[in-house]
């Protein structure tokens, strides 16, 4: 049971057994049959008549404080429903609960919000106060996949359905302003599309706001591509196919939309890919839901699955400056820092062994004893000065482009084309593992240790290609042998080819050269529609059978009619000019008598000349100028 009462909850619970139930002793429940105290006898009203018009709130609030039979001295000073929420100080002065006001009072003021809820509307905004309920659930700490990089997400339900709530700072100096804030999400509410996780509703509380996020899942793409759940293994082999090569046009349906509407991603990658239990994918965590991100969410640091599935004009080579440590030193004769030699290492000496009795020191004299110290303690001073200092070092590291730039849609393309060719991977039956190891097979080190290979697609894009030559190749084969068999069919597989070359176009180096969001779809659209729609052996009867299509068949539709209605148009002005200049009604002096006189002074079809609309024609014989040959027309004489 939630902790705060909505309007159906309160109109549910407080009735006439309920409230003669809690009212407690059979004084207090025979009062509440008794007539107004202030009514004067200007109504019949009595005290349960005034909590089930007026007072259900109040009456909830004294029976969760455990004092329900303090309802009588609430109505009797007036105040009902209406007059909640009621301060801390005005509580002091009515002074409802006599000596133990100050303590019934505080539990009165705190309980009073949860009977007073503003409920979370969709596509709205609301303000709640610091004291205020928020009506929603927190549920398990559980990160969900579609929430966003930073921390500040969780879970929570709201109506018995799952959201993820993202925290955004709103005050401070790392916070956004409350009201660009709302004006940010305005834009954001209006996205909606089957297959692109939505802002459901927003909402704010001291000094966060929260933007309420949906669908929710468990799942994404890249922990897909690493194990696949049990409910997609649970499907058959043709539907677990079908569903991969879908997955394709969902997608590019999501960034088509996202492009028409003038937002960008910046940051597909499998991880931003998220899958529900119903096997239906989304697009995730696209660069607007992530602008109001502070400190933590902002920056993004490298990652290797960014950079793997970047565009190459979005990670270029750049020189850069790094402090490197100072050589290590090495003083040779001696010094603090030298290596101590004794005696075991040292060499031996072929010279004969002295005969002068040992001396206290190992020089053959003081003094050229103390010069050696004085110039092994020079050259070491001299070495320690010039070697301790670190030295500056320009290595070329890849590095993100620092702000946005119109080459950020062709990126989005390049992108979404590897999440492509990811699942036509796995639809043709290879791993992952190969294509990463086919990727970097030109980027591996002999020996042991070093940095792993580079299996980024923008650093190996000639890999990629015989990478896609080869699923082609492998598609091909199976729509032969299909041909020669009974199998999956043959146009399945050269659609999956078809989808493999479609996402080619959208991995070109030159960002100018690559299709766009919307020409990419309807490239897949149309290999996988025909795939599902003429495959023998499908088990989808309904064409992509996702529904993503529904609103861009909406838009080719009316597009279709503007230009119909054009062509139209244009055909009845042509006709009208045309009829204004050759077929100008001619003047009739008499009036024909019979048929034999009409068919002798009409003229003919065959007078009219080829070129003439058909409804030029239908004109002249409205006007009976072209009289039809009847056999039993009767003739008048």
């Amino acid at each position: 049971m939630t902790s705060w009462w909505t309007d159906e909850r309160i109109n549910a619970t407080v009735d006439r057994a309920y409230i003669i139930k809690e009212i407690g002793h059979k004084r207090f429940q025979d009062a509440l049959h008794h007539p107004l105290a202030f009514g004067d006898g200007l109504t019949d009203d009595t005290y349960l008549d005034w909590i089930l018009q007026k007072g259900r709130r109040c009456f909830i609030i004294l029976n969760f404080i455990g004092v329900p039979e303090r309802i009588f001295q609430l109505i009797d000073k007036s105040l009902d429903d209406d007059d909640l929420p009621i301060s801390e100080e005005a509580l002091y002065d009515l002074n409802l609960f006599g000596a133990k006001s100050e303590t019934l009072d505080k539990k009165f003021h705190r309980q009073q919000y949860s009977v007073l809820v503003q409920e979370l509307v969709p596509g709205g905004h609301q303000d709640f106060g610091a004291e205020e309920v928020v009506p929603l659930e927190p549920r398990n700490s559980r990160k969900g996949s579609i929430a966003a990089t930073s921390t500040t997400s969780d879970r929570v339900s709201v109506h018995q359905k799952l959201y993820a709530r993202k925290k955004i700072a709103t005050s401070g100096d790392n916070g956004v302003g409350r009201v660009h804030f709302v004006m940010h999400l305005k834009a954001l509410q209006s996205l909606k599309h089957p297959h692109l996780v939505s802002v459901w509703s927003t909402y704010s509380q001291n000094d966060f706001s929260y933007m309420l996020l949906y669908p929710i899942t468990d799942l994404n793409l890249r922990q897909f591509l690493n194990a696949q759940p049990k409910f997609f293994k649970s499907l058959e082999k043709q539907q677990r196919r079908e569903t991969l090569l879908r997955w394709t046009h969902c997608l590019a349906t999501a960034l088509a939309y996202l492009h028409d509407n003038g937002f960008t991603h910046q940051s597909i990658r499998p991880s931003n890919v998220t899958i529900d239990s119903n096997n239906t994918i989304y697009l995730a965590n696209f660069a607007a839901m992530n602008a109001l991100d502070s400190g933590e969410g902002k920056g993004q640091t490298y990652r290797t699955e960014i950079y793997e599935h970047a565009a190459p004009e979005n990670w270029r080579r750049k020189p850069s400056v790094f402090d490197t440590a100072p050589e290590k030193l090495i003083h040779l004769g001696g010094g603090r820092t030298s290596r101590r030699i004794t005696a075991s290492t040292r060499p031996p000496s072929t010279r004969p062994p002295s005969t002068r009795p040992p001396s206290t020191v190992s020089s053959p004299t003081i003094l050229s004893s103390q010069r050696a110290r004085s110039a092994t303690t020079a050259t070491s001073s001299s070495n320690s000065s010039s070697n301790t200092r670190p030295k500056k070092t320009i290595i070329n590291t890849f590095s993100p482009p620092e702000h946005f730039s119109l080459a950020a849609w062709p990126a989005d393309v390049f992108s979404l084309c590897t999440i492509i060719l990811h699942l036509t991977t796995v639809l043709l039956g290879h791993g992952q593992k190969a294509f990463a190891s086919h990727r970097s097979r030109h980027n591996r080190q002999a020996g042991r240790g070093g940095a792993p290979a580079d299996a980024s697609f923008h650093v190996n894009l000639p890999e990629v290609g015989t990478w896609m030559d080869l699923l082609i190749g492998d598609a091909n084969e199976r729509e032969k042998k299909d041909k020669k068999g009974k199998g999956t069919g043959a146009s399945f597989w050269r659609s999956v080819g078809g989808v493999v070359h479609s996402a080619e176009a959208g991995l070109r180096k030159d960002p100018t050269q690559r299709h766009t969001a919307r020409e990419l779809e309807r490239k897949v659209g149309k290999y996988v529609g025909r795939a599902l729609s003429n495959n023998e052996h499908s088990s989808s009867t309904s064409g992509l059978g996702c529904g993503c299509r529904s609103e861009d068949a909406e838009i080719e539709e009316a597009r279709l009619k503007t230009e119909k209605a054009n062509e139209v148009e244009r055909l009845q002005y042509e006709q009208r000019e045309y009829e204004r200049k050759e077929y100008e009604e001619p003047a009739i002096e008499w009036e024909p008598k019979n048929r034999l006189e009409i068919a002798a002074t009409a003229p003919t079809v065959a007078s009219i000349p080829k070129s003439a609309p058909y409804s030029a024609i239908d004109k002249e014989r409205r006007m009976g100028l072209i009289v039809p040959m009847m056999e039993n027309w009767p003739l008048r004489a």
